[in-house]
């Protein structure tokens, strides 16, 4: 039978992992906007959040999957997360299932539709980033070589 206090800490784990999965939804949310106005800058600052929200999201995996171990869970499922709960956690264990399984689609969608939107889009933000590219350089003085 799995402990009360290790169940309560593995469901404080899961609603961390939902709301990061939040976070990241509003990120690529962002990054369509972003896209969809041209905005390089913004865009590049929507990939660096990302990558840092992923990178938190795969600890916050990995101490699940360590507790779940722990607690000779090891490869259950969310859906079959129920099955295991302690009586008394049992809403909470599905409250807290529900909304990262409803938080991840979302995720999803957010994602599909940030990179439908990237790669249609493509081509302009090569175009723009070239012209950015070429402003700058004028902007920085080149050093002739008289020595040649």
């Amino acid at each position: 039978m799995v402990q009360r206090e290790d169940w309560q800490a593995y469901l404080k784990l899961i609603n961390q992992l939902s709301d990061a999965m939040e976070q990241l939804s509003g990120v690529e949310e962002e990054k369509t906007a972003a896209v969809s106005r041209g905005d390089l800058g913004a865009v590049d600052a929507c990939m660096k959040r990302e990558q840092t929200l992923s990178l938190s999201l795969r600890g916050i995996d990995q101490k699940r999957e360590a507790m779940l171990a722990r607690m000779g869970l090891q490869g259950t499922a969310l859906r079959d997360l129920e099955d295991s709960a302690p009586s008394e956690l049992l809403m909470e264990t599905k409250r807290a299932a529900e909304t990262l399984r409803g938080r991840y689609k979302v995720f999803r969608a957010a994602s599909q539709v940030a990179r439908d939107t990237l790669e249609c889009n493509l081509r302009a933000i090569e175009r723009a980033m070239e012209a950015q590219d070429a402003s700058q350089g004028e902007m920085i003085p080149r050093q002739s070589d008289f020595m040649a």
